[in-house]
């Protein structure tokens, strides 16, 4: 059986399987596009920030790697589902890399999120599996959002 951390890797490549699934065959202009409401994001957008943010979740914090990221423009980002696949692909990778044959006890490394992250999280400490908890639940709380906007922009829901 696969250890803690490589079940985290398999986890983490499903939600990004998943994600270019429901984005994929959607034209770059629809991609690209926002809902008329408030607030919210295009499609591309989303996973731009769910990728980020799960490569600095898993990456940066849950295996200590440097991981840049500029989580503003995660926001503004545009471009095609060739640049999200590759992206996808890449970070998969690297968590593949990183934690299927991470040691299970290597997740009860504690660390410190950036400041940036108080108030949505406890204050202090958090261990590397924590770490990789959230980005678990960041990843398919995206997800779900971007299998929404899929279908309100007029698409039927992804596997159909």
């Amino acid at each position: 059986m696969a250890g803690e951390a490589a079940q985290f890797a398999m986890v983490f490549e499903r939600i990004g399987q998943d994600t270019l699934t429901a984005l994929e065959g959607i034209p770059q202009e629809t991609l690209n596009r926002k809902l008329d409401l408030p607030e919210t994001n295009s499609l591309f957008t989303l996973a731009t920030h769910l990728f980020g943010a799960g490569e600095f979740w898993t990456l940066a914090l849950g295996a200590g790697r440097t991981v840049p990221r500029d989580r503003a423009a995660e926001f503004t980002a545009s471009g095609s589902f060739a640049d999200l696949a590759a992206r996808c692909r890449r970070w998969i990778a690297e968590v593949h890399d990183a934690f299927d044959s991470l040691p299970d006890a290597a997740l009860d490394k504690t660390l410190t999120p950036p400041t940036a992250y108080r108030g949505t999280l406890p204050e202090g400490e958090m261990t590397a599996r924590e770490c990789l908890l959230h980005a678990v639940e960041h990843g398919a709380l995206h997800l779900g959002h971007i299998q929404l906007t899929r279908q309100l922009l007029g698409f039927a829901p992804s596997g159909e």
